[in-house]
C-alpha cells in the first residue's frame, strides 16, 4: 500500500499547532525528551551536514557553520523569500519529525518517504511558504 507520506507528514504536524499557533521547537524537543545540541562544525566526512538526528540518547544536532553557508547562498542567490524562515527552526522541525519516525511508528517507511514526510512536517510545523526541498538546492 503507497503511503502519502507528505499528507502524514503534515497530519502529524498539525498535532502540535494549539489553535493554530505556532510552538516553540525547543520547547516541543525538550517536551518530547530531544535534546538540542548546538555545535560548530559537522563530522569531517559530511560537510554539508546542517542537522542530523540521533536516537541513542534522542538528540538533534544543529551545525552552525553550513547553517550560515546556506543563509549565505540565500542572500546570494537573492532568494529573500527563504530567507524570511529562521532556518535552525526548519532543521530543528524537519529532525523532530525523524524522532517521532524512529522505529516505524507510522508504519513501513521507505527513505524517501521519510524525507518527504519532514519536509511536509517542517513546511507545516514552521508556516513556510515554500518546500524545505529548495534549501537543499542552493
Amino acid at each position: 500500500m503507497k503511503v502519502d507520506a507528505e499528507a502524514l507528514g503534515k497530519r502529524i504536524a498539525q498535532r502540535y499547532l494549539l489553535r493554530g499557533l505556532r510552538p516553540n521547537l525547543r520547547e516541543l524537543a525538550a517536551q518530547l525528551g530531544v535534546q538540542i545540541i548546538v555545535q560548530d562544525h559537522p563530522p569531517q566526512a559530511q560537510p554539508g551536514l546542517r542537522a542530523e538526528y540521533r536516537h541513542e540518547p534522542p538528540q538533534i544536532l544543529l551545525y552552525r557553520d553550513p547553517l550560515e553557508l546556506l543563509s549565505g547562498a540565500l542572500h546570494a542567490n537573492q532568494r529573500f523569500d527563504l530567507l524570511a524562515c529562521n532556518l535552525e527552526d526548519v532543521h530543528l522541525a524537519h529532525e523532530l519529525f525523524h524522532h517521532l519516525e524512529f522505529g516505524g511508528t507510522f508504519g513501513p517507511l521507505r527513505p524517501d518517504e521519510i524525507e518527504t514526510g519532514a519536509h511536509a512536517f517542517a513546511q507545516t510545523l514552521c508556516d513556510l511558504t515554500f518546500h524545505p526541498a529548495e534549501l537543499a538546492d542552493l
